[in-house]
């Protein structure tokens, strides 16, 4: 189950970070000086060519791959694996997820517990939510059963290649479909097949 893999990063960073091979900040990454990695929780990787912009705070477990963007003032906490050439956006919080190559995000939006799988798209303000007001453990719906995670918090998964409009809020444990489109201000409350969808709205002149 996708959620397993989020469990098992502290395990694959300490290991990553654990080579002696290669620095744990590649030379060619650009750290501004106002930027934060906090490293008490555990080792920060940055590699090549990566952008770190002023006022990001990195709190380490974290790696953060090559030709990546992490954007102004935006706050990651780890564990983290952030893939090849993918983008934070300014203001955007990110925790405890896997974020594969070329994953755009976008300003200010929310990602947690999550699972962002390759070429994804995000929006501003795309939110993630991550635990159920009941405090109930979080279930997972895949191929009609419903999955106990044991876990009372747990974000999404999202498809490769899915697309999601600003203002997108997707509930705790739902799945985006791979290269769906999600129109703005869509609230995801369960998991949808492949597709283009949108809010309906109704615009009246008075």
């Amino acid at each position: 189950m996708w959620w397993h893999d989020l469990e098992a990063l502290p395990a694959q960073i300490a290991a990553e970070a654990a080579r002696s091979d290669r620095p744990r900040i590649d030379r060619s990454a650009n750290v501004h000086p106002d930027a934060v990695l906090d490293e008490a929780g555990g080792p920060i990787i940055i590699g090549a060519r990566s952008v770190v912009c002023r006022g990001a705070y990195i709190s380490g477990p974290a790696i953060i791959g090559a030709d990546c963007l992490i954007g102004n003032q935006t706050m990651v906490r780890g564990p983290l694996l952030f893939g090849d050439g993918a983008r934070l956006g300014f203001s955007s919080e990110i925790k405890n997820a896997i974020i594969e190559p070329n994953v755009a995000i976008g300003p200010m939006c929310f990602v947690a517990d999550s699972k962002i799988e390759r070429d994804a798209y995000l929006g501003a303000l795309v939110r993630t939510s991550n635990h159920r007001l009941d405090r109930e453990t979080i279930k997972v719906l895949i191929d009609g059963q419903a999955v106990e995670s044991g876990r009372d918090k747990l974000g999404c998964l999202i498809g490769p290649r899915a697309s999601l409009g600003i203002q997108v809020i997707i509930l705790p444990g739902r799945i985006v479909a791979p290269d769906s489109l999600i129109g703005p201000r869509v609230t995801i409350e369960k998991n949808l097949p492949s597709g283009r969808y949108r809010l309906a709205q109704q615009i009246e002149l008075y």
